[in-house]
Formats: structure tokens, C-alpha cells, sequence
């Protein structure tokens, strides 16, 4: 398949424009994810999205969102593990004015900005315990305060969330709240891992080509076999966020109007597989753990190259260090 017979992509595939139909669902794990989201889309249920980083949770809550009666109105999205502690509370719920040294007005926060709408919180299990409670209160109550106010407001928003962290653990151990659990958890959904959608790499890397063609000005065409067959092999921890950033940087570096198997600049270490048990000699945690560990070490520890070739953001690279209590080498 050549880059010419792709539809024409747009701003749009990446904001609250998507729909169910520009996804691309070529294998059946993945189609099976969609067929769920689209028969819960229109019920107004609180969903919670399961899978690990970079599998495309966000494009499934935004589709979503537009199957739904919801979806003349907001589509609001807070990324919780990106946002430190102190803040995410004003971010969610906004701050009067005077409420902190630096705030000199009024700041709508996101459940009153997403009235009406869908609210889609991602990486719910970075949430403190604090924030928990005061989302479960306006998740039950339909209301919230703002920090450093005392008028209560009313919201009407959908709740969609989503995490690449086992909950159940989190449950087990008392970090995150059993009864905000039960209250995102009326409808769960797992978003399958690219690793188990081997089908949908080749159209999804011509899709980001012509992405790349259209915004960066470049001229690539194709990708090469021996490229395909590359791509084919690998593993793909970071998943279609590592696939997005392996083609963009193989797009502008390439020299010829092909993508050929030198091109691509892929992340190294242990691959992932399914089948691996958690009571097994090799947790998936583990397996992660020593993947980020090598890839750390390949590129010196350094933490933008390694979030780039993982295909994950910062703050979560900093956060998995910190999880697995990784240290540079002496």
C-alpha cells in the first residue's frame, strides 16, 4: 500500500473530530475494542479504558464522545500523571482569585469547562488520594467547589477514564479508592496492545507518513520491504505513540523518498509478550522494568531521547523510574 491511497488526514484525526469510521481497525483484538466502545458510546455510562501507554485510549474516548448525545458540547481531557499533585486539584475544579500567591483571577477548572460534555481523565491511577475524593464527590454529588471558594457549583459531565496501571493492585494495596473505582468502572474496556494488531501497523505507518508529508513538508512515498518486515518483527512497548515518532523521525531523516530498514531508529530490550503470567518467573511489570532500564542505558540516560523512543511522555518516563526505582549507572 502506497502513501497515495490513504485518505487525506487532518487536524481533525487528532482532536475531537474522530470518529469510530477514521480509526484504523485492521485486527480483530482491536475491532472487538471499538465494537464495545461504540455500543456503550450512546448510553451515557461512565467507561473506563484499560491498556497499556500509548494504544490509542484517548482516540476511543474522543470517538466516544462523538457517538454520543453529548457531542454538540465539550470534549475536556486532563492527563492526571502529567500534572504534579499540588495542582491537579485546581486544574480539575479551577481556583478563585487570591486562592494562591500567583493567581490574580478567576481559573475555570475542567469539570466546569466539560459541562455538558464528556470529561476524559487519563492516568487515573497517578491520582492522589486527595483528588480522589473530591472527584468521587462530584462524580456522586454533581457538584464541586473551586479551590479557595466556597460557592458550590453544579456540573453535568460524562466521565470517561483511563490507565495503564493495574488497579487491581492499587485497590489492594489502598491507593486508589474502591468506591471511585465502582463509579468509572460501569463499563470497561481493553485497548490491546499494537504488539496483538500486527494487521493494522502497515496502514497506520502510511497514515503517519502522509501526517508527516502534509505538516513537515517532506516527500516520502513508501516504506520499503525489508522496512515492513522490520517494523513486522518488533514489539512496540510504546505502541502506536512509538510508531507515530519512529515514522516522523524515519520521515525527516530519511534521504530518498523511501522509508528503508536503516531509517527506522528502534527502541532495544526484552519484548512483551502475553503470555506472560503475573505469578510466572517474569512479571510484565519486570519485563517493563528492564526494557526502560536498557533503553535508559543506551541512550545515557537521557530522558528526552528515551521518552521519544518509547513513545511516552516525560513526566510517565519519571514516574516509571521512580516505580521501579531505576538508577544511572556509576
Amino acid at each position: 500500500m502506497s502513501v497515495q491511497d490513504q485518505p487525506t488526514i487532518t487536524s481533525a484525526y487528532r482532536s475531537v473530530g474522530v470518529t469510530f469510521e477514521s480509526l484504523v481497525c485492521n485486527s480483530e483484538p482491536f475491532r472487538e475494542a471499538i465494537r464495545l466502545a461504540a455500543s456503550a458510546a450512546g448510553k451515557d455510562v461512565s467507561i473506563l479504558l484499560l491498556g497499556e501507554t500509548g494504544t490509542g485510549k484517548n482516540l476511543i474516548a474522543q470517538a466516544i464522545h462523538n457517538a454520543s448525545r453529548r457531542h454538540t458540547k465539550p470534549f475536556v481531557s486532563v492527563n492526571c500523571s502529567a500534572i504534579p499533585d499540588s495542582l491537579l486539584e485546581s486544574e480539575l475544579f479551577g481556583s478563585e482569585k487570591g486562592a494562591f500567591t500567583s493567581s490574580d483571577k478567576l481559573r475555570r477548572g475542567k469539570f466546569e469547562l466539560a459541562d455538558g460534555g464528556t470529561l476524559f481523565l487519563d492516568e487515573i491511577g497517578d491520582m492522589s488520594a486527595v483528588a480522589q475524593a473530591k472527584v468521587l464527590r462530584a462524580f456522586e454529588y454533581r457538584q464541586f467547589e473551586r479551590v479557595g471558594g466556597e460557592e458550590t457549583l453544579h456540573t453535568d459531565v460524562r466521565i470517561i477514564a483511563a490507565t495503564n496501571r493495574p488497579l487491581d493492585s492499587l485497590l489492594a494495596t489502598g491507593k486508589f479508592r474502591e468506591d471511585l473505582f465502582y463509579r468509572m468502572n460501569e463499563f470497561t474496556i481493553e485497548v490491546p496492545p499494537l504488539r496483538t494488531r500486527k494487521p493494522e501497523i502497515e496502514p497506520l505507518a502510511q497514515r503517519f507518513i502522509k501526517e508527516c508529508n502534509e505538516r513537515f513538508g517532506t516527500h516520502i512515498k513508501g516504506i520499503a520491504p525489508e522496512a515492513m518486515k522490520k517494523m513486522q518483527a518488533h514489539s512496540w512497548p510504546g505502541n502506536v505513540r512509538e510508531l507515530r515518532a519512529v515514522i516522523k523521525r524515519a520521515s525527516v531523516s530519511a534521504p530518498g523518498e523511501q522509508i528503508r530498514a536503516d531509517d527506522l531508529r528502534l527502541s532495544v530490550g526484552p519484548t512483551p509478550t502475553d503470555d506472560v503470567k503475573p505469578d510466572g518467573d517474569l512479571s510484565m511489570s519486570s519485563v517493563e522494568a528492564k526494557h526502560i532500564e536498557k533503553v535508559l542505558n543506551k541512550t545515557g540516560w537521557n530522558k528526552k531521547e528515551t521518552s521519544g523512543l518509547l513513545g511516552i511522555s516525560r513526566p510517565t518516563l519519571d514516574r516509571k523510574i521512580s516505580e521501579y526505582n531505576l538508577k544511572k549507572p556509576d
